[in-house]
């Protein structure tokens, strides 16, 4: 059954608290807004709960009209041309919950993310063969070509057009004991290899024993200009939103980790043996 969410796409709603922060900053009510800005009280409203419909000339000129700097002009421009998220999602928020379909469009923002991986290895490096491996024995069941076409989706995703860069730390012991057929990890080992541009991979060696990221795998996300993170985490259950700043586990995390090189190195040795 298709899920039923009354609530925007997080762009939207994203754009509209940034409009009303800027009216609210300039000491303006609706009413007066509306009459500077020669547009109808309720449409604004509406637009600032991100359930009215705006164009992004349209967010232009109420900009203009505000005097906002253009560093955030920009931005909130380039923020309207995708309202309801990146342009793949569309074909698969029918079988998502609201918070998925929130998470992977904040995360389709995203220019750098942190990404740490224990249990299994992490969904945005995972390669086809043992990606589909996972999802063959999910539970529940799932297809498994729609899931693919969804994660590759997010893999090859270019927020802004420019290349995402992921900054890869994995657990030693999940390398070095991880089941499944041989052909399928020797694959996703020379898919972590050849993890390319400015994107790293470091792995925290397996004799290190206790450290910071044994609750769990996450990601933190940065964003290109802004000063927010955000902080995920991947659970038995799926993807969700941490309940707090997970920096500090990240740089803890990252601490404990061989260099590029050396991980470099372990996961060559590692594909050697299979």
């Amino acid at each position: 059954m298709p899920v039923d969410y009354r609530a925007p796409n997080i762009n939207a709603r994203s754009l509209g608290q940034h409009l009303r922060q800027i009216r609210e900053i300039l000491e303006l009510s609706y009413e007066d807004a509306a009459a500077h800005l020669g547009v109808n009280a309720d449409w604004l409203a509406r637009v600032e709960t991100g359930f009215g419909t705006i164009t992004p000339e349209q967010v232009g000129e109420i900009l203009d009209a505000y005097g906002t700097p253009p560093h955030i002009r920009d931005v909130l421009v380039d923020l309207a041309t995708r309202p309801a998220g990146p342009p793949w999602l569309a074909r698969h928020v029918g079988r998502l919950k609201a918070l998925v379909r929130d998470i992977y469009t904040v995360e389709s923002e995203s220019s750098l993310v942190h990404v740490f991986g224990i249990g299994q290895l992490p969904e945005l490096v995972r390669c086809e063969a043992y990606a589909r491996l996972v999802f063959e024995h999910h539970i529940p069941e799932v297809d498994v070509d729609e899931e693919w076409d969804l994660l590759s989706s997010r893999q090859r995703h270019r927020p802004g057009g420019a290349a995402r860069t992921l900054d890869v730390v994995l657990d030693g012991l999940t390398l070095r004991h991880h089941g499944g057929p041989p052909e399928v990890f020797g694959a996703q080992l020379d898919h972590l290899l050849d993890l390319g541009g400015a994107s790293t991979v470091r792995v925290i060696p397996p004799e290190t024993g206790v450290h910071a990221g044994l609750d769990g795998p996450f990601d933190v996300l940065e964003f290109s200009g802004m000063p927010d993170r955000v902080s995920l985490v991947h659970t038995v259950l799926g993807i969700d939103i941490a309940a707090g700043d997970l920096w500090d586990t990240w740089q803890k995390v990252e601490s404990v980790a061989l260099s590029p090189a050396d991980s470099a190195a372990f996961l060559a040795d590692l594909r050697a043996t299979l």
